[in-house]
């Protein structure tokens, strides 16, 4: 078995102590949870030959769209607002950040374009979830000091769902999508891997159906894409080519509720978004040509390289802010003992 990975990128969302290099896993057996983490931990531990990479192969990719942005740099006109940053999405660390920037990136897109905004909501319902973790609820993604179970969902409470940002729910599922034809967007979930419908994959917006949900609202039916780049082409009987189409699912999310607390309901919906800004995690395998970063959010060194390290060269970077304080001194406070 040969694989790859960069252990320079950032660790699990879980954080340092659920990846393979963590130093507590091991220490305790007295989950599933844990019993798992060490059986992949022993199996990493087997790997016989490391093979290590110095050369960056993203920076060969330089085009002449490159050449043309370092002209424009060399006459001073670059800024954000050139046509080789425009709709490029940014990398930014926090979730609601990247919220708001698709938020505006969305009207901004839509005003440019000539078209107006169609807003699709999800059909959402309330789910039964035991008192007590089982032993399948060991990888539960809430917090069980703050759930709150409800009798039904009232009017007030679904308007409050749909108008939280997408990063209100644990599993970024939105509970309103505004689109319109020709929108970047990105896919957030593994439909078909082999048609290349992955979570990641970067898509415009080719032509929607919908209909009318279970409270009289709009909802989308079948979503139809265009897939940027995909590995394969990608033929579907009666739709151009690397056209494919999305569905609605259903999943069972957390909801925040005021007071800090949440609930857990199931919402159907098509699992995109936006593709204006992205987060650190979300960017790690990708190469851009040009590259849009904010880096004053980073939590660590790790972020940081994550952020650069999508850059296909120097010049097609651009920085958004400065450095945080907090940041400039994890820089330099070195990698964690580890790694």
């Amino acid at each position: 078995m040969i694989f790859a990975g960069d252990f320079a990128q950032l660790p699990p969302i879980q954080g340092e102590n659920a990846s393979l290099y963590g130093q507590k896993i091991g220490e305790k057996s007295s989950s599933k949870r844990s019993q798992e983490q060490a059986m992949g931990k022993s199996l990493w531990h087997q790997v016989t030959t490391v093979v290590i990479l110095r050369e960056n192969m993203c920076q060969k990719q330089q085009s002449p769209e490159d050449s043309k942005l370092v002209t424009s740099m060399m006459d001073g006109k670059a800024s954000v607002s050139d046509d080789n940053f425009r709709n490029v999405s940014v990398i930014t660390s926090w979730n609601i950040h990247k919220d708001e920037a698709n938020s505006l990136g969305s009207v901004r897109f839509a005003n440019e374009t000539g078209q107006t905004l169609t807003d699709f909501y999800s059909d959402d319902s309330l789910c039964k979830v035991p008192k007590q973790p089982t032993d399948d609820d060991s990888n539960e993604r809430w917090d069980r000091h703050k759930l709150i179970h409800l009798k039904e969902i009232t009017d007030e409470f679904q308007h409050m769902f749909w108008n939280q940002p997408p990063s209100s729910t644990d599993l970024k599922i939105p509970g309103k999508l505004s689109l319109c034809v020709g929108m970047p967007i990105m896919i957030r979930h593994n439909s078909a891997t082999e048609l290349g419908i992955t979570k990641g994959q970067e898509d415009i917006i080719y032509a929607w159906q919908s209909s009318q949900g279970a409270r009289g609202q709009h909802v989308l039916d079948t979503l139809f894409v265009l897939l940027l780049n995909p590995s394969l082409p990608v033929q579907f009987n009666g739709l151009p080519l690397n056209v494919v189409l999305l569905v609605p699912t259903k999943t069972r999310v957390s909801v925040n509720l005021p007071g800090n607390k949440c609930t857990v309901i199931t919402r159907e919906q098509v699992e995109v978004l936006p593709n204006f800004a992205m987060t650190d995690y979300a960017s790690q395998g990708k190469t851009h040509a040009f590259n849009v970063v904010d880096l004053h959010n980073c939590k660590s060194h790790q972020s940081m390289y994550t952020c650069l390290s999508r850059s296909a060269s120097a010049e097609g970077t651009l920085i958004l802010q400065g450095l945080s304080k907090g940041m400039r001194q994890s820089i330099t406070k070195g990698a964690s003992g580890a790694l």
